[in-house]
């Protein structure tokens, strides 16, 4: 069948909670798109496997700026556009194609998240984030996180009352330009804290979402899908370094449920088989994940690129030497580095171990730049034109879907789309 669009997020999220209380308990993947085979390594497994497929994307990946984000240059538009255009490739227009569940939403939409938006006033940050939540409404978008956890510069002051509010007029504003548009209802995702690092007390939650969802009945706004919670996972370079804690991932899910709401975990990234393995019994809904599967691919690249440079030798892509150079220079590797890591780009240089994990870390921030790109392409043309690699794309591709698979299945994501289509279809009969 074509792809299912009468199901909202909203939908979704109640039909996994009656799922689980049939004891058939899931944890839905959201994927970070950072790259063209991002996005559709998920779509073919979402398609052979049966599991539903949610895509989100920060302001920053996907932008309606000139120049497009850093993922392909991509605006909502052009990454709308593209996902159909692979489902299309696929088949899913057709009547033959199978169960297929799909969202695409824009992640952290807020102010101050882009780097240029740091010193602008509050009335300049908003009308910024005002700005693209218009054009991802155009685009087709189904999911939209409100997130005004972001440091303003010090010229405004902020606290938990403030976050609120302008949360809610950001919603506010998205459902009154959605109407004048003529657009289908959307989702939202709210919460009032950072995503990532450290936790929250149970009780302080269910006092925020409790204050946040009456506000928002005072304003007569649909109620939110997802809230995002803090369990402590926190993502610096390969590692999950937050520290897990197990008592807020199994109680905070339980205070969004008694709100109807889904239980949504940030920076999923390499936690740990059986921390993951917990996930969908303590009732998380969804989690999000991504820059873990981007550095599979990239190192996917750069074996490639080893192997090359040992069967070709002179005349190889160099693409190792020159995706770490352009890491260097136009990627935000800062933001990556662990509290003890100092370097600079220059210190970078001069410490190989560590300039290989900066570029496995960053290496999708480039991927889209023209010496990165005319470097891979080199790669791929080399390998097969001296009979080293038959295809190495689909190695690469491969690689991505192994490392997406392992959430799937951890999650017990396998047949969920048929599950869940059955269960809607129950709730809407009992109605």
């Amino acid at each position: 069948m074509p792809l299912r669009n009468n199901i909202s997020l909203v939908d979704l999220v109640k039909v996994t909670h009656r799922l689980a209380e049939k004891r058939d308990r899931i944890t839905h993947l959201c994927i970070c798109s950072m790259s063209e085979e991002l996005i559709r390594a998920p779509i073919e497994l979402a398609l052979e496997y049966n599991f539903p497929l949610l895509f989100v994307a920060s302001r920053n990946q996907v932008s309606e700026e000139e120049g497009g984000g850093y993922v392909m240059g991509l605006t909502p538009q052009g990454f709308v556009q593209k996902i159909v255009n692979i489902e299309k490739s696929l088949g899913l227009n057709s009547d033959s194609s199978p169960d297929y569940i799909r969202f695409i939403g824009v992640d952290h939409c807020g102010p101050w998240y882009r780097e240029k938006e740091k010193k602008m006033s509050e009335e300049e940050a908003m009308e910024s984030v005002k700005h693209t939540l218009i054009t991802c409404l155009k685009a087709g978008y189904s999911g939209f996180h409100i997130d005004c956890s972001f440091k303003p510069p010090p010229s405004v002051e902020m606290n938990e009352e403030k976050i609120i509010k302008l949360t809610l007029d950001l919603i506010e504003f998205t459902e009154r330009e959605r109407i004048a548009l003529g657009r289908a209802p959307v989702s939202y995702e709210i919460g009032t804290e950072e995503t990532a690092g450290g936790s929250i007390s149970v009780e302080h939650f269910s006092w925020l979402l409790k204050k946040m969802l009456l506000e928002m009945k005072k304003r007569r706004l649909p109620e939110p899908a997802f809230v995002v919670g803090r369990t402590g996972a926190e993502v610096k370079m390969l590692e999950n370094v937050g520290g897990f804690d197990y008592t807020a991932a199994s109680f905070l899910p339980k205070v969004a449920k008694k709100f109807h709401i889904g239980f949504k975990e940030h920076n999923g990234d390499y936690l740990s088989g059986p921390i993951l393995s917990l996930h969908p019994w303590y009732g998380i809904t969804a989690v999000n994940v991504g820059p873990a599967f981007a550095a599979e691919q990239t190192r996917a690249l750069l074996r490639l690129a080893e192997i090359e440079g040992k069967e070709i030798g002179k005349g190889s892509s160099n693409l190792y030497k020159i995706m770490s150079e352009v890491v260097l220079k136009r990627a935000p590797f800062n933001k990556w580095l662990r509290k003890e890591d100092k370097w600079t780009a220059d210190e970078l240089r001069d410490i190989p171990a560590e300039l290989r994990a900066i570029t496995l870390v960053c290496g999708h921030y480039v991927y889209y730049e023209e010496k990165v790109r005319e470097a891979i392409k080199r790669l791929y043309s080399n390998l097969k034109r001296h009979n080293v690699f038959e295809n190495p794309e689909a190695y690469v591709m491969e690689v991505v879907k192994k490392a997406i698979m392992g959430y799937v299945d951890v999650f017990n994501l396998r047949g969920s789309t048929s599950k869940i289509l059955k269960s809607s279809q129950e709730r809407r009969l009992e109605k």
